[in-house]
């Protein structure tokens, strides 16, 4: 079936909750799908029978079922572009004193905003107004006291400042779409950013991944422009074992930088990994999280 007809089906047995309403929630459904497939593969309770259509594996031996519908299709992976649309955004105004110096945001601050609907969303990452402040997802991953770091290519950056400049995080813009039933505490935020962890280091999910990520808090940058961002700091702590490969042009480079070794050159890396880095210094030293230190 369908990600629509699913739904349908799901409401008519009473399966899905009554205040679950919207025109765009079976495409939430088709995306969180498709990303169980993505990440879990043939652990996954789904599998594609062609383009949009999803099938049970758990009956993928059953042949009293027709063969067409036991065959699963391989869907080519989707990258990551440049522009994306229905980005998360803040008006300047809203977010103006949390933004008006180079500290870290509570990140109950920024949750109670989004609560309270006081966002929007922007038309892209590349079409946006300079009053639109644009929310991302900057995922850190980290493994005991060290960080995975990387340098940008020029398939994803052509900003010079980030252009074969290290970085610490794998970042996404939290869009439209990423908001669902399962996602309303951070607004989508942390699954935004493992979806971007995903597709730049190919994992393989086997382990729990949403577990194994928390949002810390918020920074905000400058651009050269004028135009802000905002950036939600997300640690992964990825097990002993997992040693991250990647192939994507827009990702080089890929080593572990020891977060108690001080940075001898630190215009070597982004812009943003330059505000991110004395923080994830800190907490690498089991240094108790921004929001707990803040309500002291």
């Amino acid at each position: 079936m369908t990600a629509r007809e699913i739904l349908k089906r799901g409401l008519v047995v009473g399966k899905v909750p009554d205040r679950l309403h919207g025109k765009t929630q079976h495409k939430t459904l088709q995306a969180r799908i498709s990303e169980d497939i993505l990440l879990r593969r043939e652990r996954s309770a789904f599998f594609r029978t062609k383009p949009g259509v999803f099938f049970l594996r758990q009956f993928i031996t059953d042949t009293s079922i027709p063969e067409k519908y036991r065959v699963p299709i391989i869907a080519r992976r989707r990258q990551r572009e440049l522009a994306v649309r229905q980005a998360l955004a803040f008006d300047c105004e809203t977010v103006q004193d949390l933004c008006s110096s180079d500290c870290l945001i509570s990140s109950r601050k920024i949750l109670t905003l989004l609560k309270a609907r006081r966002f929007h969303y922007a038309r892209s990452t590349t079409e946006r107004h300079t009053n639109e402040v644009i929310v991302w997802a900057f995922m850190l991953v980290l493994r005991d006291n060290a960080v995975l770091t990387y340098r940008h290519g020029r398939y994803r950056e052509d900003r010079d400042t980030f252009l074969r400049k290290r970085s610490l995080g794998f970042f996404s813009p939290v869009v439209q779409d990423d908001l669902s039933l399962f996602d309303q505490t951070d607004h989508g935020i942390v699954a935004s950013g493992m979806r971007a962890l995903n597709v730049d280091l190919n994992l393989n999910a086997e382990f729990e991944l949403a577990n194994s990520a928390r949002l810390d808090s918020f920074v905000c940058t400058q651009e050269d422009k004028g135009t802000k961002n905002l950036l939600a700091v997300v640690y992964f702590d990825c097990p002993d074992w997992f040693e991250p490969l990647t192939r994507r042009l827009a990702i080089n480079d890929l080593k572990w930088h020891d977060l108690s070794t001080p940075v001898n050159h630190i215009e070597d890396f982004d812009p943003w990994s330059q505000l991110v880095l004395d923080h994830a210094q800190r907490v690498a030293g089991k240094v108790q999280p921004f929001d707990e230190a803040a309500s002291e």
